[in-house]
């Protein structure tokens, strides 16, 4: 499967590197290339994640870290389409989908 970031998500990544990159430069780049990672393991395992709170969306937390990826499948497209990355104490349920 393919796999495409939102624009949306894609400020999210840049918001989080930029936030932690301001307190420690090399926590700033293993969270992103974490995230990354674990995106890409969705190719594979695209349904390997709970359900999501937002209908027709799946909720994977990034191992090792505080963030989420919300996301969902179009399985005519074969795409898997990062939505959102959050932190995982963020009430962001309206925020993505």
């Amino acid at each position: 499967m393919r796999l495409r970031y939102t624009s949306d998500a894609l400020s999210h990544l840049d918001a989080i590197y930029e936030f932690l990159s301001e307190r420690n430069l090399a926590a700033a780049r293993r969270v992103a290339a974490d995230i990354r990672a674990a995106a890409e393991r969705l190719r594979d395992f695209p349904q390997m994640a709970r359900l999501g709170s937002v209908s027709g969306t799946y909720e994977w937390v990034v191992r090792g870290t505080p963030y989420l990826l919300v996301y969902d499948i179009d399985e005519a497209g074969e795409e898997i389409r990062v939505l959102a990355v959050f932190h995982g104490a963020q009430d962001w349920k309206g925020d993505a989908g």
